[in-house]
């Protein structure tokens, strides 16, 4: 069993690695080496002080043709940030493309362990820059036991382990995930039966160490693997193995028994002519606590087989004390730096707004528990609002400053407002037919009339009461004084530089229409409509963090 001390990542290049961990020196030093090999190969340390619950290696036949192997690549339309060095969806193109790609051999050596004493076979390979992972990188490595030679013969039914890199279990020793068990179990099962495992640069699933911790952080916030991928601007699995025929080649192996769990990967080799006559799982034993909601997460949304006995068995340690439960990943929590998503989701929205182009903002799961696309009413076109309409309650608000609403005269629709959320509804409005408004209700019509709610010019002799827009009067303290989307929205049409004017509105449930969009299905909405997710805790938080710092 590890030790069940804490360690504490942060991914920047300013930032520092705050470790209560038994082997700390030991840990500083994979680190250095790690850093020191640039891209290179993030060798997994063969500890023998860390022992994890017992697992087992189960062997069984499972036609893999294609009609039998149900794959699950999940929701590739989501939009890749400018940040990351690559246009929109770049990201989602290198996932669907899984090209041969050639590896030249470099050098053998041995490599002891407490398991014994393995070969080590490393390669390196030139993919194109248009196809090529900027996260990942180009030396694989293949592991094999002396004892059963490979690259000699040309063999059949080879055990083959695809393994791709994961720092934090292999080296940092992470009770996030179960790679550290699989390549363990892999280790011994080559050893007594022969085989390899073809070691890949493909840390977090192909998005990179930085990126990944970016991930979990979203997880500690409550997302699962896959939503914490997509709210980043990537696929759920990223991963390449175009280079692993030129490897099975090289070692003069025409066919394998892969050890997997993943459907995926069967689909990715066989589509590259990998031919494989067997699959052998990988299963470890008992989740802990840390890693059970992300192995249920690859069985329910990423179709890994073979679970079933995993997942039955108590969330304890041995010493019988149960860790804190995960957060609820129904709805919005801030964590303990203030932030939900984080703040670059409030940048990024920001940046969003200023583009004339709409977001969601989701309040807290102790409110409403409800997402608002939101956007400047001045850049509201018909087609926007056409948009709005279509995936939302189809009662259009816009927020305005109290200041305004009182020069376009528009008092509060009733004296004594009962609304649980003091939500502030004022009368409802029109443009005039001068502004060429015919009924109010079209898409056409409810643009002109929001966009002259925004316009400085406009006067109160320029709308018509009652009407189809519900203006919602915001706090001057914006989300620092109420915590409601009709602050958000000014807020955010404030801090993108366009007037403090917004339209927004419910978005309502697509799964189930009779009910309100909650987190998880606005996560998937977002990435399919390539929209900017963020909330108003993280709003809140910002805005204490920039104007604190404006002081």
């Amino acid at each position: 069993m590890k030790n069940s001390g804490n360690m504490r990542l942060r991914g920047a290049t300013t930032g520092y690695f705050g470790i209560n961990h038994w082997k700390t020196n030991a840990v500083l030093y994979c680190i250095l080496l790690f850093a020191s090999c640039g891209e290179g190969f993030g060798a997994p340390v063969f500890r023998t002080a860390h022992k994890k619950p017992g697992a087992t290696v189960r062997h069984v036949m499972k036609d893999v043709s294609n009609n039998d192997v149900e794959i699950m690549d999940g929701d590739n339309s989501s939009e890749f940030s400018q940040r990351n060095g690559k246009k929109k969806n770049d990201f989602n193109k290198i996932d669907e493309e899984d090209k041969l790609v050639d590896a030249n051999y470099i050098a053998e050596s041995n490599l002891p362990t407490d398991l014994g004493t393995f070969r080590m076979r490393a390669y390196r390979h030139d993919e194109s820059e248009q196809n090529r992972n900027p996260f990942t990188g180009n030396e694989p490595v293949v592991i094999y036991a002396p004892e059963h030679p490979l690259g000699t013969t040309s063999l059949e039914n080879v055990p083959v382990r695809v393994h791709d890199q994961c720092l934090t279990s292999e080296v940092f020793g992470s009770y996030r995930c179960d790679c550290w068990d699989q390549f363990r179990m892999s280790l011994n099962y080559i050893k007594k039966n022969g085989g390899a495992i073809i070691y890949l640069q493909q840390e977090g699933r192909g998005i990179g160490l930085a990126n990944k911790i970016h991930a979990y952080a979203l997880q500690d916030g409550g997302m699962d693997t896959v939503e914490a991928n997509l709210h980043l601007g990537f696929p759920e699995d990223m991963r390449k193995y175009g280079v692993i025929p030129s490897i099975l080649k090289d070692l003069k192996v025409k066919s394998i028994k892969l050890m997997t769990n993943n459907p995926r990967k069967v689909h990715r080799l066989s589509s590259l002519g990998v031919i494989i006559e067997d699959i052998v799982p990988m299963v470890i034993d008992e989740a802990n606590p840390h890693n059970k909601q992300y192995i249920e997460t690859k069985v329910k949304r990423m179709n890994h087989q073979h679970f079933g006995t995993t997942l039955a068995k108590n969330d304890v340690f041995n010493n019988g004390v149960m860790l804190p439960k995960r957060r609820n990943t129904e709805g919005v929590q801030a964590r303990d730096d203030g932030y939900c998503f984080g703040r670059e989701s409030v940048e990024e929205a920001i940046a969003a707004m200023a583009r004339g182009e709409m977001v969601v903002v989701v309040d807290d799961m102790n409110r409403e528990n409800e997402g608002d696309l939101i956007m400047a009413s001045d850049a509201c076109t018909p087609e926007a609002m056409a948009k709005i309409i279509r995936y939302s309650s189809g009662v259009i608000c816009v927020a305005m400053e109290g200041d305004r609403m009182d020069e376009l005269d528009l008092p509060a629709m009733v004296s004594n407002n009962e609304d649980p959320k003091e939500t502030a509804f004022s009368v409802t409005v029109d443009g005039t037919k001068d502004h060429g408004i015919t009924t109010g209700i079209s898409a056409t019509d409810r643009s002109r009339t929001v966009q002259l709610l925004a316009k400085s010019s406009t006067t109160a002799k320029d709308l018509t009461r009652p009407g189809h827009i519900f203006p919602l009067r915001a706090k001057a303290g914006g989300v620092l004084e109420r915590d409601g989307h009709t602050e958000a929205t000014v807020d955010l049409s404030r801090l993108a530089g366009r007037g403090p004017c917004g339209v927004l509105c419910e978005i309502v449930s697509e799964e189930n229409p009779t009910e309100m969009a909650r987190l998880p299905e606005l996560i998937r909405f977002c990435n399919k409509q390539k929209l900017v997710l963020t909330s108003i805790v993280d709003l809140q938080q910002y805005r204490r963090d920039t104007e604190e710092n404006e002081k």
